[in-house]
C-alpha cells in the first residue's frame, strides 16, 4: 500500500530506498505511521517527491486503517473487490490507478491496472486506441481470465515494455513487437 502512494509520478528506484529506510525505522508499522509527527514521516518520505502530499496521504491511511481495521491492512484488503475499491478510493490522494495497484498487489483482487503505459502499448499496436482508465481496464479484463497473477505478470511486463522500448520516443528497431505494431517505425 504504502508503495502504490509513493510510486505515484515517481520512479520505483527511488521508492525502493524510501520503503527499505521506512523498514530500517520501524515506520511501517501501521500504528507508528498513523501517530508519528508529519514532519518526521515527511523527511523520511523526502527523496520519493511530492514528500508532503505523499506523507500525508500516507497517514491519511494508516489513521484509515488503525480506525477501522484494528491497525491490520490485511482486513481491508479482505473484502469483496468492488467495496475494497470503493473504499479505496474515498481516501484522500488514492485514485483508480493507485487502488488498483493496492488490490492487485496487496490484496490479491483480480483488479488490472490500466496505466497510461498500459494505454500507450495498446494504441501503437492498434490493439485498443483510448485514454479512459476505464474503457482499457474492462478491455484487458473481459479478454483475460480474472487471475491476480495474470494480470500481475502482464502488467509488470507491459511496463518494463514501455520504460525501456515502447517509451514516448518508442524504440521501434528493438522492440519485439514492431512487426505486429502499427506504430512501427
Amino acid at each position: 500500500m504504502v508503495g502504490a502512494i509513493l510510486v505515484q509520478q515517481t520512479a520505483w528506484e527511488n521508492v525502493v530506498k524510501v520503503i527499505d529506510d521506512m523498514k530500517d525505522r520501524g515506520v511501517l508499522d501501521v500504528d507508528v505511521m498513523a501517530t508519528m509527527l508529519q514532519e518526521e514521516l515527511e523527511e523520511i518520505v523526502r527523496p520519493a517527491g511530492f514528500y508532503r502530499q505523499k506523507s500525508a496521504r500516507l497517514q491519511h491511511l494508516a489513521q484509515h486503517i488503525q480506525k477501522n481495521h484494528a491497525s491490520d491492512p490485511r482486513k481491508m484488503l479482505r473484502g469483496p473487490t468492488r467495496d475494497v475499491r470503493k473504499e479505496l478510493l474515498s481516501l484522500p490522494g488514492i485514485g483508480e490507478e493507485t487502488s488498483d495497484a493496492i488490490l492487485l498487489f496487496g490484496g490479491g483482487h483480480p483488479k488490472f491496472i490500466a496505466a497510461a503505459y498500459i494505454q500507450r502499448i495498446l494504441g501503437r499496436l492498434g490493439i485498443l486506441d483510448s485514454n479512459n482508465y476505464g474503457e482499457v481496464q474492462r478491455f484487458v479484463e473481459t479478454a483475460l481470465p480474472p487471475e491476480p497473477k495474470v494480470y500481475a505478470r502482464l502488467y509488470a511486463l507491459m511496463v518494463h515494455h514501455a520504460r525501456n522500448v515502447c517509451r514516448s520516443r518508442p524504440q521501434c528497431m528493438s522492440c519485439c513487437l514492431r512487426d505486429a505494431c502499427e506504430s512501427s517505425e
